[in-house]
């Protein structure tokens, strides 16, 4: 599969490739082309700016010409002014147009327009310069300056200014006497008319050849002007024509080049996006077949898996089935051994017994080691965190374990340091296995010398630590080759261990598998022949002294004088519960009544004074909040303190005291915890006891009496009635369960496992409780038949062990 998926990963990636080399050969090619269209296109618009140019240029010559013509016919000075600015503009624009060509025909056309330009410029100045000639020499006065020349008195006598020095009156008698005598000289002078008009006719006939020639130099000069226009406008319109040829070679080579720019262009990106699809479709063939591949793979994966999952759970129902039903005739065959064991047997019967228990003893052990490793395996089994001494603990269990009669005469120790004195929160039950395991092994592979056990506690973080036990013995001790084997399901380290010592193989690897579910770690130190050390460290929460109330409430014992005349009243459905509290109150000398329900309870508060009343929550008819409810309401029981008991963990103490209720106490409890909430309600003064002595009873690993002994104390006659009413509550709680299972009333059957929690919480039976809490929750899973009948079958085994307890 991890081969497949890389291949698949090289494939893709070899693909992305090829298509990034590929769109990377065609940017460059685009590119160049591109490049190439760019520089074509610049050209084309320097010879369009050229054309633009020279259009401009032939229209300001136009204009030009046209001032010139209308400077001639009238000689307006604004109009020569207009004329040179035009002529300046059109030489600079000449001047720009000579910059943008290369070819030098084309220079030296625009020089030649550049100097008609000049001279154009030149003839008109001077046609200026006649006309202003002309316009300044009058006809009249030539006439009269010829005339003068001829005769004086054509003269004008001129008197203001040859008599300006004079005075007023005297430039007027003078004036006077002046014009009198012009007047007589005219008279006198008419004699020579004649001679005056041939001389007036002769002036103006050499006036009017001289105006004749100038005539003539105007007109030539208008004519050079004119030529001077027409070669202009000839130049120009071969220079235009020249560009446009140009233009147009140029557009046509450049539409050709551009045809096949785009046609190789074209062909690439063609070429480009066949070659993609190309690769794109054998890549794709290829990464289809490989995923085809992966998931028939997978499917193949699925199903092995799948396969592997039903037969884990064939096995571990086979497992289940087959450990169930050898509990029951097995524990029947441990329990019809024991009788016989007391009915006075001879040594040789005694003999066959011993072997037959021993058998016994091998197989439950068996058993159990089994349904243990199937829990484990399917995470079925819990880890409860509870507050425990490790030091007593350690001592309990290492005592316990190793047999009273001890014919190998080792020598035992148990060293704890003084900091593990204390109460701290892990899972005991769970610790004292793997104690018991490790404890055993030592002792089973021990011939001689001796087994240590220690503790100490090392501080971690605030109030967390770190529990390390050690368990050290002198036996045959363990191959360093096999150390890490050992841990395995059914592995021993050879053969002969299985002859010699016995042992299933399951011992280290459940203890393994325990120590990690308790986040810890187990090492091995171990020499062949000279013994094993097995090392476990387990996280834990260390309790403080002051803040426990197990620690405050656990050896609470009451003044007798306090209690006289105190009497209360304990509600709950369940009679083995109701059995137990009346047994635990009684035996602190208060008067206990019992009732099984709200009504019944209202009942006897009508017809008696209490002083208290414990009461169950989940009942029926009248559960516990609408008990309370009604003993509020009524103003004669109002003052009547009541306590809630009950296993609901999803109520507060909030909503309890919101509802009435005085306090609060969680099924299972231990009795100091009922005894504690009793004296702190009715304000009775309590005493401490001493602390009672290490019992030496053996462990119990399917159910523990040491709590509800706690509520009897010695007295075995309480305890069998407890045993008794649980006994017979039990099983009518089983055909209770058995009639709603063929009802399918499955909230019928939630409501009855919800009841017999608590004192099977009580009695420590950590392979039911799980099962019941399923059942209460109404887990799919717990209502399989198979479940049911598993559960029932372990019910029952109980119930036998604790009839064995009460006959004995």
């Amino acid at each position: 599969m991890k081969n497949s998926r890389r291949s698949i990963t090289v494939k893709v990636i070899v693909g992305y490739l090829l298509v990034a080399a590929l769109a990377a050969a065609a940017v460059w090619f685009t590119y160049s082309q591109v490049v190439k269209f760019s520089t074509l296109t610049q050209t084309n618009n320097l010879n369009s700016q050229q054309l633009v140019l020279v259009s401009e240029i032939a229209t300001e010559l136009i204009e030009t010409e046209n001032i010139g013509r209308r400077f001639i016919q009238t000689g307006d000075t604004t109009d020569l002014n207009r004329y040179t600015d035009q002529i300046e503009n059109v030489q600079t624009s000449l001047d720009t147009l000579r910059g943008m060509y290369e070819d030098t025909t084309m220079k030296i056309e625009l020089d030649s327009i550049s100097t008609l330009l000049s001279k154009k410029s030149e003839n008109l100045r001077e046609l200026l310069d006649l006309r202003t000639k002309d316009r300044n020499t009058s006809y009249y006065r030539e006439v009269i300056r010829e005339l003068e020349k001829v005769d004086p008195s054509f003269n004008p006598p001129n008197y203001d200014r040859r008599f300006a020095k004079l005075e007023p009156h005297q430039r007027k008698v003078i004036i006077q006497l002046l014009e009198f005598n012009n007047q007589e000289g005219q008279r006198i002078s008419t004699v020579s008319a004649d001679s005056l008009i041939r001389a007036v006719r002769t002036v103006l006939s050499e006036l009017e050849r001289e105006n004749q020639q100038f005539r003539e130099v105007i007109n030539r000069k208008e004519n050079e002007l004119l030529l001077n226009d027409m070669v202009l406008n000839e130049q120009l319109r071969n220079l235009l024509r020249v560009v446009e040829n140009e233009e147009r070679e140029i557009s046509v080579a450049r539409v050709e080049n551009s045809e096949v720019m785009l046609k190789e262009i074209s062909s690439i990106i063609i070429g480009v996006g066949a070659a993609s699809i190309l690769i794109i479709l054998i890549f794709l063939f290829l990464i289809v077949k490989d995923i085809s591949r992966s998931q028939r793979y997978r499917m193949q994966l699925e199903e092995a898996k799948s396969f592997t999952e039903e037969l884990m759970h064939r096995r571990e129902q086979f497992i289940a089935t087959i450990t169930h039903d050898l509990r029951t005739p097995l524990t029947t065959v441990m329990g019809y051994t024991e009788l016989m064991g007391k009915s006075g047997l001879n040594e040789k019967q005694g003999h066959y017994l011993s072997h037959l228990k021993k058998s016994s003893e091998y197989i439950l052990h068996l058993v159990n080691d089994l349904l243990d490793l199937s829990k484990l395996e399917a995470g079925k089994m819990l880890i409860e965190n509870l507050p425990f001494n490790p030091k007593n603990l350690l001592e309990d269990t290492f005592y316990n374990t190793i047999p009273e009669n001890d014919k190998k005469n080792l020598r035992l120790e148990v060293i704890a340091s003084p900091e593990t004195d204390c109460k701290v929160v892990s899972d005991p039950f769970r610790i004292k296995q793997i104690l018991s395991n490790l404890i055993s092994n030592s002792y089973k592979f021990t011939e001689k010398g001796e087994i240590v056990a220690s503790i100490s506690m090392k501080k971690k973080i605030e109030d967390n630590y770190i529990l390390t036990i050690s368990i050290r013995d002198t036996g045959i001790g363990i191959n360093e080759s096999k150390q890490e084997e050992i841990f395995e399901e059914f592995s021993q380290e050879h053969g002969e261990i299985e002859k010699k010592y016995g042992g299933t193989g399951l011992g280290l690897a459940i203890t393994k598998r325990i120590t990690s579910l308790l986040q810890g770690k187990i090492e091995l130190k171990s020499k062949q022949g000279e013994g094993s050390e097995f090392i476990i460290k387990i996280p834990v929460k260390k309790l403080p002294e002051d803040s426990s109330k197990e620690q405050k409430t656990q050896d609470v014992k009451f003044a007798k004088q306090n209690l006289k005349g105190k009497s209360i009243l304990v509600v709950d459905d369940e009679s083995s519960q109701l059995a137990l509290s009346k047994e635990l109150i009684k035996s602190t000398g208060m008067i206990c009544h019992t009732a099984s329900n709200g009504e019944e309870a209202l009942q006897k508060l009508e017809n008696h004074t209490y002083h208290l009343v414990l009461t169950d929550i989940q009942m029926p008819k009248m559960d516990g909040f609408a008990l309370v409810k009604a003993i509020k309401g009524n103003k004669e029981l109002a003052h009547i303190p009541v306590i809630a008991i009950s296993g609901q963990t999803n109520v507060t103490a909030e909503k309890y005291t919101e509802a009435g209720f005085s306090g609060n106490i969680l099924k299972p409890y231990k009795p100091a915890t009922l005894l504690y909430k009793i004296g702190q309600i009715l304000k009775i003064e309590f005493a401490r006891k001493n602390k009672p002595s290490k019992s030496n009873s053996p462990a119990q690993t399917e159910y523990s009496l040491e709590e509800i002994s706690l509520f009897t104390g010695e007295d075995q006659v309480a305890l069998d009635t407890i045993l008794t009413a649980f006994i017979e509550s039990t099983r009518q709680n089983v055909k209770e369960i058995e009639r709603s299972i063929d009802d399918n009333d499955q909230e019928r059957v939630a409501q009855i496992a919800h009841r017999m929690l608590p004192m099977f919480k009580q009695m420590k039976a950590r392979d039911i409780v799980p099962k019941l809490q399923d059942l209460e929750k109404k887990e799919p899973h717990a209502f399989i038949p198979h479940q049911i009948k598993m559960l029932l079958e372990e019910i029952e085994v109980l119930l036998f062990q604790l009839q064995k307890e009460v006959k004995a």
